[in-house]
């Protein structure tokens, strides 16, 4: 079996399986990484993924004539996967690469970088670090990386059910084995959730946030204020947010609440107090993502305002911290 080297050792771990299963029967999202793949491979290309997998997009590289294909992988799937490329005839085309992208070292550069490691509204704790350094390490200048771009969306959200699904000891008033649990309705109505949202729940035209090139190294965070128009009088709970993803300047993936077969879901923001509002009305709504200076960590803010009142929450307000410490929490 070819190997690059790798200059992380990775503790040995229990594999979730189930996880990988349940990615790889995704057949929307796999077709579409295939056909880009097959469009953006050339014969005696190099090829790198970044977060690899079972290898899945690394072996459709192959197949689309790949000379190499570095296939990196933090995790202990990476063994499973190296049986893959046995069983598929692929082991000669692609080096499974254990180790941290950020720190393994690879013996040449990519002509095509994949990678797929995203939330269900694309940021995640260290994502803009790892794509600028594959960028700058593992990719040729001139070379193109999968997925080109992708668009982020943001809309209300009229579901109580959905709301009301975050608090499950709202019957019981937070009280139960004689003990106060209230603190556990401001954590779950502070905290962004990954859900599934139905399509009916919108209030309002999904607006966009912000559109993201990968190959562009500009910033990945955003603090954008949109008009919403309400089409339907009813009660906005939170926002929802997903992205749009371009995979080539051809194919597109997404997850909005329109499409059912979505692995990601949609992000689901809460807000504390739900605020009425009329069809015709214009609300303001803010979405905001900033890294904490020390963790690296991301932390959001949502807000809206519409005639009958405001509401904004904050993820970094509903993280627990002993009071003894907040001088040492991390920095939003």
């Amino acid at each position: 079996m070819n190997r690059a080297d790798a200059t992380a050792t990775v503790p040995d771990e229990t594999v979730n399986y189930y996880y990988y299963l349940a990615l790889i029967t995704a057949r929307e999202r796999i077709e579409a990484f295939r056909r880009a793949l097959a469009a953006r491979v050339r014969p005696g290309n190099v090829v790198v993924e970044v977060g690899a997998g079972l290898g899945t997009y690394s072996f459709f590289a192959a197949q689309s004539g790949a000379r190499r294909v570095y296939a990196i992988e933090k995790e202990r799937i990476v063994h499973l996967a190296e049986q893959l490329a046995e069983s598929n005839g692929l082991a000669e085309q692609v080096a499974f690469v254990r180790g941290d992208s950020t720190e393994v070292v690879l013996p040449e550069k990519a002509d095509v970088l994949v990678l797929e490691d995203f939330s269900s509204l694309f940021m995640r704790r260290g994502l803009e670090e790892l794509v600028r350094d594959a960028l700058s390490r593992h990719l040729h200048e001139n070379g193109v990386i999968v997925p080109h771009a992708v668009s982020l969306y943001a809309a209300p959200i009229g579901d109580p059910a959905l709301w009301r699904g975050l608090l499950s000891l709202e019957d019981d008033g937070y009280r139960r084995y004689g003990l106060n649990l209230g603190l556990l309705r401001d954590i779950m109505l502070r905290s962004p959730h990954v859900r599934r949202v139905e399509p009916e729940s919108l209030l309002a035209q999904p607006v966009a946030l912000k559109t993201i090139e990968l190959k562009n190294v500009s910033e990945y965070l955003f603090d954008r204020t949109v008009a919403m128009n309400i089409e339907r009088t009813g009660t906005v709970y939170g926002l929802a947010g997903w992205f749009d993803l371009q995979i080539t300047p051809d194919i597109r993936l997404s997850n909005a609440p329109s499409n059912p077969e979505s692995v990601w879901r949609q992000v689901f923001f809460p807000f504390s107090e739900p605020q009425t509002v009329t069809a015709g009305e214009t609300a303001m709504a803010r979405l905001a993502c900033v890294r904490s200076a020390r963790t690296h960590d991301i932390w959001w803010t949502w807000q809206l305002s519409a005639a009958a009142g405001s509401s904004e929450n904050c993820s970094f307000a509903g993280v627990p911290f002993e009071s003894r410490n907040l001088q040492n929490a991390p920095v939003p």
